[in-house]
């Protein structure tokens, strides 16, 4: 498997947390007490932080190789300071 085979998972993995955090949240919004608001909120919170957690690295892995690769065109660049 490839980094960029498992960026697609993890992208994967990310959009299907997003959909239950969607869920909960719409349930939250039909929820007639606010004991099931909190306790519905209080299972999206984690799930938020898994979710950005995920699309992060998802995002590195997908352009992990791009940042070695050269440009074309470029040619050798002196970095020293003169």
């Amino acid at each position: 498997m490839t980094l960029y085979e498992l960026s697609l998972e993890y992208a994967q993995t990310a959009a299907d947390l997003r959909r239950r955090i969607v869920e909960l949240e719409h349930a939250g919004r039909q929820a007639g007490d606010e004991a099931r608001r909190m306790q519905l909120e209080g299972r999206a919170r984690p799930l938020r932080s898994m979710y950005r957690d995920v699309r992060e690295v998802a995002r590195h892995l997908n352009g992990y190789y791009r940042k070695f690769t050269p440009r074309r065109g470029s040619g050798p660049v002196d970095h020293r300071r003169r």
